[in-house]
């Protein structure tokens, strides 16, 4: 498997695995609803850029800087906003 099949898979799995998370963030009835939504939006943004030192470093040499930022983007994207969106919706409707 290439460097960069790496990277975008372990982008999407990352994507969902944060979705998961930023739907148990939104479900936080101890704090007002948009800061919730906030909080999972900066969730989202701190573990992409984390992910994207942690791919530099580890595929130092076999993939330049400006490939390692965009591969996966679109996966982890899409990933995130369809776990979000899906285990909220479940969890608000079997937990009101």
């Amino acid at each position: 498997m290439k460097p960069g099949d790496k990277v975008f898979y372990l982008r999407a799995l990352i994507g969902f695995i944060v979705g998961v998370l930023s739907a148990l963030l939104s479900g936080l009835r101890t704090v007002p609803f948009p800061l919730t939504w906030a909080l999972a939006i900066t969730l989202a943004s701190v573990v992409y850029y984390v992910t994207y030192r942690a791919f530099r470093r580890a595929f130092r040499g076999k993939m330049r800087k400006r490939d390692i930022m965009v591969t996966g983007i679109e996966a982890y994207i899409f990933l995130w906003l369809f776990s979000w969106t899906l285990f909220y919706t479940v969890w608000r409707y079997w937990l009101p």
